[in-house]
């Protein structure tokens, strides 16, 4: 499990703090691939850091830092 300090504390939603968190694979099979192209393995698809409150139900996922680096020179991604 992901103990990153990256990750919320308080639910920005109810302002809760009753958080959980797991990490969850990117895609592959039959799932959605939700980061593409960003990947530092061509074999493997990184991980995701879900973050869900236990009081409101709101879910955030959170993408790697090593994702996060490839996505300026990604064809698949497009700035907003």
């Amino acid at each position: 499990m992901s103990n990153s300090p990256d990750l919320p504390r308080q639910c920005d939603h109810c302002k809760s703090a009753d958080l959980y968190t797991t990490k969850v694979n990117s895609g592959g099979g039959y799932a959605p691939n939700y980061l593409p192209q960003l990947s530092t393995k061509w074999w493997a698809t990184p991980s995701l850091d879900v973050v869900l409150c236990a009081q409101c139900g709101k879910t955030q996922m959170f993408a790697p830092k090593e994702s996060l680096e490839k996505l300026s020179t990604s064809t698949k991604w497009r700035k907003l």
